[in-house]
């Protein structure tokens, strides 16, 4: 890796990113990632290779169907810069590790697919999430932590299996959904349960703050359901990307607050 420049990795991450908002849109309907090919969902024209060029594709169409004028979402490029972007931060931080790359690539990729699918049809597939699980054992297995991946997936699982429960008994209705719970694992795959838990809290905190302004503004009540999924996605990449930086300041924070000065 340390020969090809983290730029390389970047322009990869930006056709990834295509190939994930194919599976954006076709997983929840439970089409074939392979068949047919890509085509305008308007018009159902196949696309040619110089419309499936990321982010430029879509700014030389200028969002347009080239054949029926049908709006294309600013989703897709959005998504391709997104990956773009977390492919060229895996190569910059893995430190020329393939093991590290390649679970940062599966993990972030997988959290964008879980993001865009939880917000349009508020599921998280086990399609996603359970293939993730098993990369992420192989992979600690790999980096020779598999203890720490089994304790992490461990602590997701079933912590937020215990919430769920807690939560479902307090405010008798269903407080928390299985894909939720099963994706709290997945992430316990990649991240052991030191960087789960950070990345938990992140997750609880920027809920918090997007659910917030909702209430003050009273489009949803306390009891409406917001999909948690995109929650613990961004909590997960700020963690992973974060994570060390945050644990040193919180260990600080706490040895300040307790140790006399």
């Amino acid at each position: 890796m340390d020969i090809l420049p983290d730029g390389f990795f970047g322009i990869i991450g930006l056709f990834i990113g295509s190939f994930l908002n194919v599976c954006i849109y076709r997983i929840p309907r439970k089409e074939s990632l392979v068949w047919p090919g890509s085509h305008c969902p308007g018009c159902g024209r196949p696309l040619k290779v110089i419309d499936l060029v990321p982010v430029l594709s879509y700014l030389f169409l200028r969002g347009k169907c080239r054949t029926c004028g049908a709006r294309i979402s600013p989703r897709y490029p959005i998504v391709e810069l997104i990956t773009g972007a977390a492919f060229f931060w895996s190569a910059q931080s893995a430190g020329g590790d393939v093991a590290v790359f390649a679970g940062n690539i599966l993990l972030l990729s997988g959290l964008i697919v879980i993001t865009f699918i939880d917000l349009d049809h508020w599921i998280i597939p086990d399609k996603v999430v359970f293939p993730l699980a098993a990369a992420g054992f192989i992979i600690s297995w790999i980096r020779g932590m598999p203890a720490e991946a089994a304790m992490g997936a461990a602590l997701g699982f079933f912590g937020f299996y215990a919430i769920a429960i807690i939560g479902t008994v307090l405010m008798k209705k269903e407080a928390m959904g299985g894909g939720d719970i099963k994706l709290a694992g997945m992430l316990g795959c990649f991240m052991g349960w030191k960087l789960l838990l950070t990345a938990l809290f992140l997750s609880f905190l920027i809920g918090s703050i997007v659910s917030l302004p909702m209430l003050l503004r009273r489009k949803r009540g306390a009891r409406d359901p917001i999909p948690f999924g995109p929650m613990m996605a961004a909590g997960a990449a700020l963690a992973l990307i974060k994570g060390g930086e945050i644990l040193s300041w919180y260990g600080d924070f706490i040895a300040g607050a307790i140790l006399p000065k």
